[in-house]
């Protein structure tokens, strides 16, 4: 059986996870009722078109704990529907986007 070469970064663990639950972790309060809690469909906040954008944003409008869960959403460097705002890496994005290549740019300066 051959040994595989060791690369320099597998030697170290990626503790990102911990770190991030640790500094932003979820509120366990009861009192506390997220509107996505139940939801049946949770791929929602994952969207892939601007209708499912709409429908988690409409899904998050009437949440009490909107402006928390954006909060944590931003703070963990989450991926989809965080408090009515679609993030990617925990950055806001204007929408969602769109699949293949990006338009070109023309340079009309020439």
């Amino acid at each position: 059986m051959t040994k595989r070469k060791i690369l320099a970064h597998e030697d170290r663990f990626d503790t990102k996870g911990v770190t991030v639950a640790f500094s932003a972790p979820t509120p366990h309060d009861p009192t506390i009722v997220w509107a996505c809690a139940d939801h049946p469909d949770p791929d929602l906040f994952h969207p892939t078109d601007e209708a499912g954008l709409a429908a988690a944003v409409a899904v998050c409008a009437a949440c009490p704990v909107r402006e928390l869960c954006l909060e944590l959403g931003l703070r963990r460097d989450e991926y989809g529907v965080w408090g009515g705002v679609l993030l990617d890496n925990g950055k806001p994005q204007a929408g969602v986007p769109r699949r293949g290549r990006p338009p070109k740019k023309v340079d009309t300066a020439a």
